[in-house]
């Protein structure tokens, strides 16, 4: 982002809308040192919307749960994952980018990706920790970076499912409950409104502690895709800005490849589980 007086700013933004922040592939390889990995929640329709412009799929997007408005203030291509469409923005236009229907956020890509000064590798923002560029506000003015002198493509979105099934592979702590992973999978799961870039919180289900595993246990590490139970019997499914540690016993993880379809579930709506591999 630039400051809303320089020229080469691209575009300025109108309306924020909600949840709307910079992001790309994230920051890989420092949990260790306490340094979330952030990026885009659903990477799937990221890098579709970067493909449609020609980007590589690490340029930076804009991600959004709704109501963003932009304005170019030169000639810009750009993508939302919305409508899968490539649109060609003149000086003075305007377009409105809002998630698809059944959907939790939309990205906005830019040909020559979103230009913000990179925070330990990345430019992404992340809203646990605070590093990266802030949220987008009315009235920012958003720069891009050079064309990547490709082809464009056109690109279609997947079909998804009303009711998705989600693989789900065991976990360490998985035997600390009796039937195991085996407890997510018995069952569907309902989308509350505690949703956020940290993580997705479903309906409560009965889950019975084997009665040898400990009543406490010490953080452990996490990553994107652990499905922590709380002692209220709360399934939460870690997204991008989930914290490195977390202290409650972790029954599963989400197949990565699956990720974006707990990511994109509307609160309301149901989700199942599938095993994946041995229990």
């Amino acid at each position: 982002m630039t400051d809303s007086g320089m020229s080469a700013a691209a575009l300025r933004v109108v309306a924020a809308g909600w949840g709307t922040t910079v992001q790309d592939h994230g920051r890989r390889g420092m949990a260790h040192l306490g340094v979330p990995s952030a990026g885009a929640v659903d990477r799937e329709a990221h890098d579709r919307s970067n493909r449609l412009v020609g980007n590589p799929p690490g340029a930076a997007t804009i991600e959004t749960r709704g109501g963003l408005v932009i304005e170019a203030l030169r000639p810009v291509i750009a993508a939302t994952s919305a409508d899968g469409q490539r649109h060609t923005l003149q000086s003075g236009d305007t377009i409105r980018i809002d998630p698809a229907d059944g959907q939790m956020w939309a990205y906005l890509a830019l040909r020559g990706g979103i230009e913000t000064e990179p925070v330990l590798g990345s430019r992404s923002t992340d809203t646990l920790s605070g590093l990266g560029p802030a949220p987008l506000a009315d009235g920012d003015a958003v720069d891009v970076g050079r064309d990547p002198g490709t082809d464009l493509v056109a690109e279609q979105a997947p079909v998804r499912a009303p009711e998705p099934t989600v693989r789900l592979w065991a976990a360490p702590r998985a035997m600390w409950f009796r039937g195991g992973r085996d407890a997510l999978v018995s069952r569907r799961w309902l989308v509350s409104s505690d949703v956020s870039r940290v993580g997705v919180r479903l309906s409560p289900g009965v889950f019975e502690r084997d009665p040898e595993a400990p009543a406490e246990m010490a953080s452990e590490g996490l990553i994107a895709g652990a499905v922590q139970i709380t002692p209220a019997g709360e399934p939460i499914v870690m997204l991008a800005d989930h914290p490195t540690t977390g202290g409650y016993p972790v029954i599963g993880v989400v197949d990565p490849l699956d990720l974006p379809i707990v990511a994109q579930a509307v609160p309301g709506t149901t989700i199942r589980f599938m095993a994946a591999g041995p229990g």
